[in-house]
């Protein structure tokens, strides 16, 4: 049975196979749909970040997701291209 990472163990792997060093430099491999996923997860939780402190503060709740903003995203293909690298 294996054991679940923790979020540095995690961290550490994926640095470690993705990183690529350029003198003292170091470029970190992604493909644009990493980058692109990474950039949604981090723009839902600042969104939902200020959700939290509007409701704490009895503010009404802000508006749902737009249905051009659902479908953004369902267009965001699952595959990623290997070939299309963001140093």
């Amino acid at each position: 049975m294996s054991r679940c990472l923790t979020l540095e163990e995690y961290l550490e792997r994926f640095v470690d196979e993705n990183t690529q060093s350029v003198g003292e430099d170091v470029t970190l491999l992604v493909t644009a749909q990493q980058a692109q996923t990474l950039g949604f997860f981090f723009v839902n939780g600042l969104a939902g970040f200020i959700e939290r402190v509007r409701l704490e503060r009895g503010l009404p709740p802000t508006s749902a997701m737009s249905e051009d903003e659902g479908d953004l995203q369902a267009r965001v293909s699952d595959e990623p291209d290997q070939d299309e690298f963001i140093n």
